[in-house]
């Protein structure tokens, strides 16, 4: 079987500053975060995969209100990205080591007032890049589309720097090859959780065809409102109910959600969690691994073992 796991992990920068305002209480949760990757990172290793799906919706790095399509695959040879900091200072968090851009040891943080995540370091050149599978992105492209899903493709796709920080933890030698799947969590309306799953169980017949041992990554929250007049509130209840369901093999139930359901709960992110557990299967059950609230999201972690 070429389907080894997956790992559900949240990519707010979050997890890896405390100011120096913040109490004690906040800097356990900090702490219990990174703990639960470490945990998701020993998962990572035991599946033995050369590969990694990473399903991660785009923070408008490389679409816009121009085209938002509700899913793009990255197809190429290579993904780079920028941190959220100095590659030094997240490298000493998550333990990532690898050998860096054109062999650059080290690059300088984005000019005052430019977003990390977002900015050219160095005139263009990103200081981390992960090689692509290739041939699989090619492959699931043209199979996708002959299953009837229109998909939309790039060939110079960016990883933000909460997408970076997720494999800076999971994939620290960056030795796993990826493949980039986008999808629209945030901008109405986003696409329907049942199509999300439907897209999930033709993806699963794309990997179970291969040759590869793929491991799926989906990221995101849980519940936050970045951009609206309700940042900084979450929804802790439904949060702690997905991961209930997923924790049964119910993850049909969230499938069945309207969009705007998952929208109005700070949930848009869960596309990206809906796909993974399409990939994964029918009554699969997840392991939860932890869940913190930080000041203005939930956190969750939790994994499937392969079946």
């Amino acid at each position: 079987m070429s389907f080894v796991g997956a790992v559900a992990a949240p990519h707010s920068h979050l997890q890896l500053f405390t100011r120096p305002a913040e109490n004690e209480d906040y800097r356990a949760k900090v702490a219990r975060g990174r703990k639960a990757l470490g945990v998701l990172r020993e998962r990572v290793e035991k599946s033995g995969a050369d590969t990694m799906l990473i399903i991660h919706d785009d923070h408008f790095v490389n679409f816009d209100f121009r085209c938002y399509p509700p899913f793009c695959l990255l197809v190429g040879k290579e993904a780079r990205g920028s941190g959220v900091v100095d590659p030094a200072e997240i490298e000493k968090i998550t333990g990532a080591v690898y050998q860096k851009y054109q062999g650059k040891t080290s690059y300088r943080s984005a000019p005052a007032g430019m977003p990390q995540h977002v900015s050219d370091w160095e005139g263009g050149d990103k200081p981390y890049v992960y090689r692509v599978d290739e041939d699989l992105s090619v492959r699931m492209l043209k199979d996708l589309l002959a299953m009837g899903f229109d998909m939309s493709f790039t060939t110079n796709g960016t990883m933000d720097g909460e997408l970076v920080l997720t494999q800076n933890f999971l994939n620290p030698k960056a030795d796993k090859s990826i493949l980039l799947f986008f999808t629209n969590g945030y901008v109405p309306p986003i696409p329907y959780p049942r199509r999300c799953y439907e897209l999930g169980r033709a993806i699963r017949k794309i990997i179970d065809g291969s040759e590869r041992k793929v491991l799926v990554q989906a990221s995101g929250g849980m519940s936050h409102f970045p951009g609206t007049p309700l940042y900084g509130e979450v929804d802790e209840e439904f949060d702690n109910h997905v991961l209930d369901l997923l924790a049964k093999g119910e993850a049909r139930t969230l499938a069945a959600l309207p969009p705007e359901e998952i929208l109005r709960r700070g949930n848009g992110e869960l596309v990206n969690w809906i796909i993974a557990a399409g990939i994964i299967g029918d009554d699969a059950k997840a392991i939860v691994v932890e869940y913190v609230r930080l000041w203005h999201i939930g956190l969750g972690y939790a994994y499937w073992e392969s079946r």
